[in-house]
């Protein structure tokens, strides 16, 4: 059995994926498999994959129609044998010594999961890319029943992306991505559900990951399509975050972590629609959707003005939500978000 399966969702990557590949096979790590999914690829990826497992017996291709990141990543996960899993998209990189750093960490603490830090390359109008600056939180563990405060863990490890955490495979049975989450928002949904599931989790702060955002990936699209599809991930988001909360927190912290939940999806889909320079038609299906995602759980104005524990733009997305005035968010100051 491998130590460590590597999935690679692959679609027209056949000038990135051998960068991403050599920096999974330069970490050293004994009994690597390295899954590439080639999710129906039109240029020469098929053949540049196979090349590939020609060259490394650790290399395996699983070729299917297209279907989206969602489904080539579950393909990847039906076919991992690893004790622990993790994923790299087609054009990334993992750090030297990333993989060693995390599956050390999983040994030594017993951890179902953990966490590493990143960067975030987005590109530039001229096709240049751009570090987008994040602070890195400080080290933490939750252990189910033994301590540690869940919306602490969530604040410090940061958005709940799969390209930088390492997964014990057996703590994820029967969990697929949501194939529904065609266009961004796969992660936290993962993510969440995961967290239903795993005894442990650790985070670390040295970065394990660079990540380039590209023009033309799904999750920076602004079409109506696109946005819609995002709008359509809302309802198993929410259900996921508010189930994983309810999990591993009492009363009092519940409180606080749904909150900050519902914060950053209120201030998410306020950034879409603005991007997105949305129609009315659409700004109204999306605010539904979202009240209607929230309905079955806890959260009133009256709860948003007794804590400020957000940050102001979140508190003030909230605010606005609640009072049912969102189309202000658009009139707030435009500056780069920190991830």
């Amino acid at each position: 059995m491998a130590k460590i399966s590597v999935i690679i969702p692959a679609y027209n990557a056949e000038t990135t994926l051998r960068t991403a590949v050599e920096s999974i096979l330069s970490q050293q790590v004994p009994e690597l498999e390295i899954i590439i999914v080639n999710d129906g690829s039109t240029d020469g990826t098929d053949r540049f994959c196979h090349a590939l497992a020609s060259e490394y017996p650790c290399i395996h291709v699983i070729t299917q129609k297209n279907a989206g990141i969602c489904a080539a990543r579950n393909r990847g996960m039906e076919a991992a044998s690893g004790e622990y899993i993790t994923f790299c998209d087609d054009d990334d990189l993992f750090w030297q010594g990333a993989l060693r750093l995390l599956l050390q960490t999983a040994e030594d603490t017993r951890a179902d999961l953990v966490r590493g830090g990143y960067e975030l390359l987005r590109q530039r109008p001229d096709g240049t890319f751009a570090e987008q600056p994040h602070p890195a939180g400080s080290p933490c563990t939750i252990a189910l029943g033994r301590g540690g405060s869940y919306g602490a863990f969530l604040e410090n490890s940061g958005p709940q992306f799969v390209w930088n955490a390492l997964y014990r495979r057996t703590a994820l049975l029967g969990l697929r991505f949501n194939e529904r989450c065609s266009y961004g928002l796969e992660d936290f949904v993962f993510n969440a559900a995961a967290y239903r599931r795993v005894g442990k989790a650790v985070y670390i702060p040295q970065v394990v990951y660079r990540h380039f955002e590209s023009a033309q990936s799904t999750s920076c699209a602004h079409t109506a399509q696109a946005l819609l599809g995002r709008i359509r991930a809302l309802e198993p988001w929410m259900e996921a975050e508010f189930h994983a909360a309810q999990r591993w927190c009492g009363p009092e912290e519940l409180q606080a972590v749904w909150k900050d939940r519902r914060a950053q999806a209120v201030t998410f889909l306020m950034h879409q629609l603005r991007d997105a320079h949305a129609p009315g038609v659409l700004r109204r299906k999306a605010w539904r959707t979202l009240r209607e995602a929230l309905a079955p759980y806890p959260g009133s104005l009256l709860d948003t003005l007794h804590d400020a524990g957000h940050n102001k733009k979140q508190t003030m997305a909230l605010l606005l939500y609640q009072m049912r005035l969102q189309k202000l968010y658009d009139l707030l100051p435009v500056r780069e978000e920190q991830l």
